[in-house]
């Protein structure tokens, strides 16, 4: 079968319950509706990937919303729907990036802003006098408008729109440690990057689901979150990992998958790898708790999920991880150059620390219940594996020193921070490689506020951060 032929099988299939685009309409690819349709012809369509991401606000742990609708602003007053929820994000996993949440086929025109309506969210932050986790619930439904700053321009060539939630504007905590939100975006867009992975330039890196189906050279990948189901292409340059091809691929199959927009609206995959054999899970978040020692328990705020027994209601909530002598540990170095540090990147059962983000895979599924202190969304998984991912860690600038095409610099984080709260440390020790990517600015500057996504690691009793990227704030 031609990518042409699974493309729109598979697109056939998700209209009848499962694709990862808008409302369903006719011709091939995912499609977006006009709130206001014209009787004329319908316009001519180009795919359209929507992204949503965060800027952070330092004491929040996780933050899960329910996203029920998001709608293009047509320059000449109308709009048109791109996305229809219920779906579920979690925002704090995505500080210095975002992560894909529709992909449409938008009529072509210009474009002035965007607008997303929340139906409720879950919100973990640090109790600043305890340093423990609070969870508290947010009714809806909560809308929030983008005007953009000069107008997205759909033609013929792929777009893609980032939605980024300022969490410091849009959470509020009071004295009394209630929660409210009004949620505050800001957007850019700009072409599909050809051949691209990073999400902001309209990929896939890093997505971890479980396989629903397959047929010939392709197969659907199902995430708990933001995209629901995304139907994938393989070819004769596919890097497949712990799995030789898609005749190998069953459901309930747990993997992690980069991929590339293709100009028809298609998604080619370029790395496949294996995670874990149906009927096991995937729960990935912040370490907030640790029992033992060495660990024989550990607590995440959780972020992510994958496999048997996830839900979208987990997110947010919190798993408690058994750790055993038999559990793996590894370091997700995927993107972030860990050679000839001037320390010893190290990640095992003895160096893992609380504010660490990790994820936790299980050959069994996420069993249900015992949330921490009674939250909602709890769960426990006994780990088969962990592994170090990369995170997000805001902060200033101070002491910075370039050498060569490196550089290191100390970054403090606020003490009232969730990392400060849990860890008892206000500053870390960040190395910048010759291949971190810089956002927002082409150099830092002592005295800059500063996003920083990487690798942490606990080195000697000190925090050491190796930087994938570093975005001015």
């Amino acid at each position: 079968m031609n990518r042409l032929a699974w493309l729109v099988t598979a697109l056939l299939l998700s209209a009848c319950g499962g694709g990862g685009g808008g409302s369903v309409g006719t011709g091939p690819g995912p499609s977006a509706a006009p709130t206001n349709p014209a009787t004329s012809p319908p316009a001519a369509t180009t795919p359209v990937q929507i992204n949503f991401g965060d800027d952070p606000s330092d004491r929040l742990l996780a933050v899960g919303v329910s996203v029920s609708s998001v709608a293009l602003t047509q320059s000449n007053g109308g709009s048109v729907v791109v996305m229809s929820g219920p779906r579920p994000m979690e925002m704090l996993r995505l500080m210095g990036t975002v992560a894909p949440l529709a992909i449409a086929n938008v009529p072509q025109g210009s474009y002035s802003g965007a607008s997303m309506t929340f139906a409720s969210a879950t919100v973990m932050h640090v109790d600043p006098v305890s340093g423990l986790p609070i969870q508290q619930q947010v009714t809806g439904p909560m809308t929030a408008n983008v005007h953009f700053s000069a107008p997205l321009v759909i033609g013929t060539t792929p777009m893609v729109v980032n939605l980024d939630m300022n969490m410091r504007a849009s959470i509020g905590i009071d004295a009394g440690g209630n929660v409210s939100m009004n949620p505050a975006l800001t957007a850019h867009h700009g072409a599909v990057v050809a051949g691209g992975f990073d999400h902001e330039d309209g990929g896939l890196h890093g997505m971890t689901g479980t396989v629903s189906g397959t047929s010939g050279s392709g197969f659907t990948l199902t995430m708990m979150q933001g995209l629901p189901g995304v139907a994938l292409a393989t070819h004769t340059g596919t890097h497949y990992e712990g799995v030789g091809g898609t005749h190998m691929m069953g459901q309930g199959q747990v993997f992690l998958v980069d991929a590339s927009l293709q100009p028809d609206g298609s998604w080619l995959a370029s790395h496949v790898q294996a995670r874990m054999a149906a009927g096991g899970a995937m729960s990935g978040g912040i370490v907030t708790g640790i029992t033992g020692s060495p660990p024989t328990q550990l607590t995440i705020v959780m972020h992510d999920g994958a496999g048997a027994g996830m839900m979208g209601t987990n997110l947010a909530g919190t798993t408690t991880v058994n750790v055993s002598d038999t559990t793996s540990f590894s370091i997700d170095a995927s993107g972030i150059d860990l050679a000839g540090l001037p320390f010893t990147p190290h990640f095992d059962r003895a160096s893992l620390t609380k504010g660490q983000r990790i994820e936790a895979l299980s050959s069994g599924q996420m069993r249900q219940g015992g949330g921490m202190h009674g939250m909602m969304g709890g769960g426990t998984l006994t780990s088969t594996s962990i592994r170090l991912e990369a995170q997000g860690v805001q902060g200033v600038v101070s002491g910075y020193t370039i050498n060569s095409a490196q550089a290191t610099f100390t970054l403090t984080v606020p003490a009232d921070s969730a990392f400060a709260k849990l860890t008892g440390a206000t500053s870390m020790m960040v190395y910048q490689r010759a291949g971190t990517q810089l956002r927002g600015a082409s150099s830092i500057a002592n005295g800059t506020s500063v996003q920083v996504r990487g690798l942490l690691f606990l080195d000697a009793g000190a925090f050491r951060f190796v930087a994938g990227r570093i975005r001015t704030v």
